[in-house]
């Protein structure tokens, strides 16, 4: 999965994660506020002197942590990709008629690529994820 699919998926169908993944989003975002956009593990290891109110925002738990290893884009791409997995039915890509392209959200309908406007249209193009196997 690329970047932007992962972005999307991850902004849009976060309902879908599962209690370690947010409270390793939590975690994360956490030192990312505490380290001023680092994601690292030196910076989480760093995150924990920082001020109270971000430091209540970590976790000590195993699994987030391995979650967490490997810094926030590293996180998102295996959240989407897990999400994507395990809940395709649910995941439809907003995707241009015209180019193909991911539109910026779920409802947009003017592609930002492309420029095409498919407001007046009856029938969207929407992308899902193909079934395993």
């Amino acid at each position: 999965m690329d970047n932007d699919k992962a972005g999307y998926v991850f902004r849009y169908y976060s309902h879908l994660m599962n209690e370690q993944e947010r409270a390793a989003n939590r975690h994360l975002t956490g030192t990312i506020k505490a380290t001023h956009g680092r994601s690292d593990k030196g910076a989480q290891t760093e995150a924990r002197s920082g001020p109270h109110h971000l430091r209540k925002m970590l976790s000590d738990e195993a699994q987030v942590l391995d979650l967490a290893r490997d810094g926030f884009q590293a996180f998102v791409l295996r959240t989407a990709e897990r999400i994507a997995r395990d809940h395709q039915e649910k995941i439809a890509l907003n995707c241009c008629p015209q180019c193909g392209r991911l539109a910026r959200t779920p409802t947009a309908r003017q592609c930002r690529f492309c420029r095409h406007d498919w407001r007046n249209e009856i029938a969207n193009s929407k992308e899902t994820f193909p079934s395993p196997g």
